[in-house]
């Protein structure tokens, strides 16, 4: 297994300093440039009961890749990066799995109800999506693709199922999509379902190691404006509403956690940046300079998500991005995308 620039993963590991166990990689061979062993059968993998048994599956055989990603990915940028361990690809999949079961939908686009083998591959692709990074972050969604064939076996047999897993990881980004002038809506409801929950996924879990050790002394909230907005979200989820999905941001500047200490001076509140003071001075709330900032970076996230949910939900005419300041018991509505 090698990375885009040829290097094989063990080296890249030695070179970046990363600390790794080859044991931690059930799937990789232990010579000087791992080759991918071929640990699943995908025809056994589709008969599990659900996702606890296809999660224990996966583990068993990727063993603490994902405790990998986040390292890798945290060397793109001087403050670290998006938190993309296990933390990110089990939300993913919850989130994704609870909304293909309310949409009440088979994995394919053959119609069809929920059942016990769509929860398995959103499973699989919920899991797995991101796990490309290891190679490129840029083309990550090809090499995750790459590295499902090389890991199952017995695809032939279920080729209308191994054909939508690899078409949800390939074109679950929208560079991917773009590049091969590939439409969303010509697509699945297992695509659908994973992109609109890899889009929903912000906030103070999405924060990673590396960039709670920058914090605020190397001016990580000023220097990486992604860092600063997802600090500002406790929590992100959603709901159901009449012809409408409400994605629920939690937004407070308390800090809640231990592990925040370095996003604070002291203060029980999460540091933000000059700019941030200069407009609150001018009369502007937090929330509201918040809410600015937010909608200008993740537009682009929000149309995704909301296009996705509109392919799911038939029913759903608006998306509905909602801001909750628990502090002061106040919501609003800060965006909305309609059909």
């Amino acid at each position: 297994m090698r990375r885009a620039d040829g290097v094989g993963l063990w080296e890249y590991f030695h070179s970046a300093g990363i600390e790794y166990q080859k044991d931690d990689f059930p799937f990789l061979t232990n010579h000087r440039v791992p080759k991918v062993k071929q640990l699943f059968d995908f025809g056994e993998y589709l008969h599990l009961s659900g996702k606890g048994e296809s999660l224990a599956y996966l583990y068993r055989g990727l063993g603490k890749t994902w405790n990998y990603v986040g390292p890798v990915l945290d060397l793109e940028l001087p403050h670290g990066f998006n938190d993309h361990t296990d933390r990110h690809t089990l939300w993913v999949t919850g989130t994704a799995i609870e909304l293909l079961a309310r949409a009440g939908k088979s994995y394919g686009n053959k119609g069809g109800w929920y059942e016990s083998k769509s929860e398995n591959l959103l499973t699989l692709v919920g899991m797995t999506h991101d796990l490309g990074n290891l190679c490129d972050r840029k083309e990550h969604s090809m090499y995750s693709a790459w590295l499902l064939t090389r890991l199952f076996a017995n695809t032939k047999l279920h080729e209308a199922e191994w054909r939508a897993v690899l078409y949800t990881i390939l074109f679950h980004e929208e560079p991917m999509l773009a590049d091969l002038g590939v439409n969303l809506g010509a697509g699945i409801p297992l695509q659908w379902a994973l992109v609109a929950a890899d889009k929903m996924h912000v906030g103070r879990d999405r924060i990673g190691d590396r960039s709670y050790a920058s914090g605020i002394a190397n001016n990580a909230l000023e220097e990486d404006v992604h860092i600063l907005l997802n600090a500002l979200i406790v929590r992100s989820s959603w709901a159901m509403a009449p012809k409408a999905l409400e994605w629920q941001l939690d937004f407070e500047v308390e800090q809640l956690e231990e592990k925040f200490g370095s996003f604070t001076k002291g203060d029980g509140k999460i540091w933000v940046p000059e700019s941030f003071h200069a407009e609150y001075k001018q009369g502007s709330s937090y929330r509201e300079i918040f809410t600015k900032m937010f909608l200008e970076i993740y537009e682009a996230r929000m149309r995704m998500a909301a296009m996705s949910i509109f392919l799911l939900f038939p029913q759903v005419e608006r998306f509905v991005v909602k801001l909750i300041d628990r502090k002061y018991a106040e919501s609003e509505v800060i965006c909305q995308v309609v059909k």
